[in-house]
């Protein structure tokens, strides 16, 4: 592996390598994925990216301080060199490195097999430019674009400034005619309306606490990137490897940009403050503009809202961790795994599914078959009210876009609609049995022993069972042998299936409406006894 020369560029010198290896140097490039600003930074993030091949530590590398001209020097010596500017945030590369990429994988371990593991991820900020394979004197250039790196005042955003803000939009219109006179006091759906109007002017206003920007330019300009950088993790544990997240030290978190999962939390924030005002403001019996006593409401509201927002973001979020876990999790650019130990972080992400209901294939993802749940906010409902406020595209360009293909889509899915109408065909049904087409014999990808596919066929006869109110113990019987069957070794197994297949004819005796289901569900067990890819001392 030949050597390559790093030159590392900080606002008050750099810091040279002139012997370090071609892991070591594409280790650092991807760091850079992480717009570190100073050397600090780069040890810090050093974990997140580290590889067998490479030290522990970034501090281990051969690499010492200099001034600009003793780096710049030696690049006019060698062919094979890096240089990653902190300052103007730019990656260059020599002629003689291989060519890199603004986002790419690689594989630090390649077996002798040809296996690949450990893999490093490049996925550099958008603000960042990258030259490969060019001469030195790029490196005296100045930027080909102005350096437009995204901050995020989240003081403003989630403080107190924000609250005051919805708490007067919120008491301006439960004050006005046009409340009133809409029947949003009394019915919770005409409070809608008033509600995207509040959170849209919020997002769309331009604030002198922003330096004239609006709050929803603070929410955008990097939820693509963030989204590679968050896989690359993944990507990791998949591998075996150990998800790290980002020190709350490094430079420039607390204005670091936005994930798509904090700007999806914080749509849901603002949606939750703003129906909780409604309803304190019903419950106060707010109706006629009293100025005498508005300050004192205002005042009363925002710190209601804040009692609202403090408990709400430390509160379970659909069944799973709360918001601020959730936050978290977004700017230290972690995915949220099941159970998973995240370095660095001593809270984890909640076990979602509880076996608590009679669902064969519930069963099995409790029991880990289909491997760690990883969960994510993709963030989609914050296209539903056809706001380009609430979007998570940055431009409105964008977003005009979005719509014009969803319009076309639509008007094809209704052209086709009423073609099928005209020929009299019927619409296929999304709840047609799972008996009613052809079910192959081949494994489902992953279930080789074909577990699943019995899960699936015996999930519709629970389901049939639970709406003809079968009592439940009978239910749990039949999951219990379910679940000794495709846990038994190879010498258990006929008995473990004679057990199940009993099960399922003293059921069909007193359910005829499942006998067709129940001795096809008998055949298939049968046949699984009598095949060979059945033994259980296989390794999938």
């Amino acid at each position: 592996m030949q050597t390559v020369v790093v030159v590392i560029v900080e606002e008050d010198g750099c810091r040279l390598g002139v012997s370090l290896d071609e892991d070591e140097a594409l280790t650092l490039v991807a760091v850079a994925s992480e717009d570190p600003m100073c050397w600090d930074d780069v040890v810090a993030y050093w974990p997140r990216y580290r590889t067998p091949p490479v030290p522990e530590f970034a501090d281990s590398l051969a690499i010492e301080r200099v001034d600009f001209a003793a780096a710049r020097g030696t690049l006019d010596r060698h062919e094979s060199w890096v240089v990653i500017d902190l300052v103007r945030r730019r990656i260059i590369t020599g002629s003689g490195m291989i060519p890199i990429g603004r986002d790419q994988a690689f594989a630090m371990v390649v077996e002798e097999s040809g296996e690949q593991h450990c893999p490093l991820s490049v996925h550099l900020p958008p603000w960042w430019e990258m030259f490969e394979q060019t001469d030195p004197s790029a490196m005296d250039r100045v930027r080909e674009t102005p350096l437009a790196v995204r901050r995020v005042n989240r003081e403003v955003l989630f403080g107190e400034a924000m609250i005051e803000d919805l708490a007067r939009r919120i008491l301006d219109i439960v004050e006005s005619d046009e409340w009133r006179s809409s029947g949003a006091n009394e019915q919770d759906r005409a409070r809608y309306a008033f509600t995207v109007r509040v959170h849209r002017d919020w997002l769309m206003t331009p604030r002198p606490d922003l330096a004239g920007l609006i709050p929803r330019q603070m929410l955008h300009g990097a939820v693509s990137w963030l989204d590679r950088v968050e896989w690359a993790q993944r990507l990791r544990f998949e591998d075996r490897g150990e998800i790290v997240a980002v020190s709350t030290s490094v430079s420039g978190y607390d204005e670091a940009p936005m994930g798509r999962e904090e700007v999806a939390i914080y749509f849901d924030m603002c949606r939750e403050l703003i129906g909780a005002g409604w309803e304190w403001c019903v419950a106060q019996g707010i109706e006629l503009q009293d100025v005498a006593g508005r300050l004192w409401r205002e005042h009363e509201l925002v710190a209601f809202l804040t009692e609202v927002k403090d408990e709400w973001l430390m509160s379970p979020f659909e069944g799973g961790s709360p918001p601020q876990f959730i936050i978290e999790c977004s700017r230290r650019r972690v995915p949220r795994g099941a159970g998973v130990a995240i370095a660095g972080m001593t809270e984890r992400e909640a076990e979602r599914h509880e076996i608590d209901c009679d669902c064969p294939i519930c069963n099995m993802m409790a029991e880990g078959m289909f491997g760690t749940a990883f969960v994510g906010i993709d963030g989609h409902h914050l296209e539903l009210d056809d706001e380009f406020a609430f979007s998570l595209h940055e431009t409105r360009e964008e977003w005009e876009e979005q719509q014009r293909e969803f319009a076309k889509m639509s008007a094809d899915m209704d052209r086709k609609h009423a073609e099928r109408q005209a020929r009299g065909e019927t619409e296929l049904d999304p709840f047609t049995s799972a008996w009613s087409g052809h079910i192959s014999d081949d494994p489902l990808p992953g279930d080789p022993k074909g577990h699943l596919k019995l899960a699936f066929l015996l999930a519709e006869v629970v389901g049939i069972l639970e709406s003809a109110g079968a009592p439940r113990e009978d239910l749990q019987e039949l999951n219990e042998s379910f679940s000794a069957f495709r846990s038994c070794d190879r010498a258990e197994l006929p008995a473990c299936g004679k057990q199940l297949e009993e099960q399922l004819e003293a059921i069909a005796s007193r359910y005829p409406e499942l006998v067709s289901r129940l001795a096809d569900l008998q055949s298939r067990i049968d046949e699984q006894i009598r095949s060979p890819a059945c033994d259980n001392d296989q390794p999938f």
